[in-house]
């Protein structure tokens, strides 16, 4: 009997509340955040069509909310918010998967432009994977403190050991391995289990189509240049 009390006084069971339903102000400034990254380059677009030159200094909105996104982050960043913070970080990244997927595209098909025997096209081609490159990591980055945010508070909870929170934030960084990472931690928390694995069917799918792409730009590549020096 006091061998039983002695084992529960050193083991003491802390249990956080978190929340998990209704409307939280991160939530809100997340989609601006996503909302910011598709619309501003239309927007943008057809002003500077319309001669309006400060058009593309629209462009600095979503750097602003990234910015206002961090201090969010980081008043949030404290117990009880675990799953608040989870469903922001499933809202973003999830939501800008077709940006991500448009970014791919491009920067295989800028890619494939390097191939082309034409000297011009062949600088062309590594500048537009270079600069598209750098805005996916930027749209990538300017979003990542929401995720990173999310496993501080999960380690201030004991749920995860701070190692792995370090591995688990660097790859915040990381263009495509973000997505995925996100996808890991929502399994594991159990939460957008049926969203989370449509999603991965939809992208194992573009994986293949990407990877047929590049094979077929390779091969008429091939045949274009045995028919060059054939003929």
């Amino acid at each position: 009997m006091n061998n039983n009390i002695n084992n529960d006084l050193q083991q003491p069971v802390v249990q956080i509340a978190n929340q998990k339903g209704g409307f939280h102000y991160i939530y809100a400034i997340s989609l601006v955040y996503v909302l910011s990254i598709y619309l501003v380059p239309v927007i943008a677009s057809i002003l500077g069509s319309m001669g309006i030159e400060t058009a593309f200094h629209l462009f600095w909105l979503p750097v602003i909310i990234g910015i206002v996104i961090l201090i969010a982050s980081i008043k949030c960043c404290k117990p009880g918010n675990r799953i608040v913070l989870l469903n922001a970080a499933v809202l973003i990244k999830y939501s800008l998967i077709p940006f991500f997927v448009f970014m791919v595209c491009l920067i295989v098909v800028s890619g494939l432009f390097s191939f082309i025997p034409v000297p011009f096209m062949i600088f062309v081609g590594p500048i537009f994977v270079l600069v598209e490159v750098v805005v996916a990591w930027f749209v990538v980055a300017l979003g990542a403190p929401v995720s990173i945010s999310y496993l501080c508070v999960s380690a201030k909870e004991k749920l995860r050991p701070k190692g792995m929170v370090v591995l688990h934030s660097l790859l915040q960084y990381f263009f495509v391995f973000d997505v995925i990472d996100v996808m890991i931690l929502t399994l594991k928390e159990h939460k957008w289990k049926k969203l989370t694995i449509t999603i991965i069917i939809l992208l194992s799918i573009f994986a293949v189509l990407i990877m047929l792409l590049l094979v077929l730009g390779i091969h008429g590549f091939a045949n274009y240049m045995h028919d060059i020096i054939g003929s």
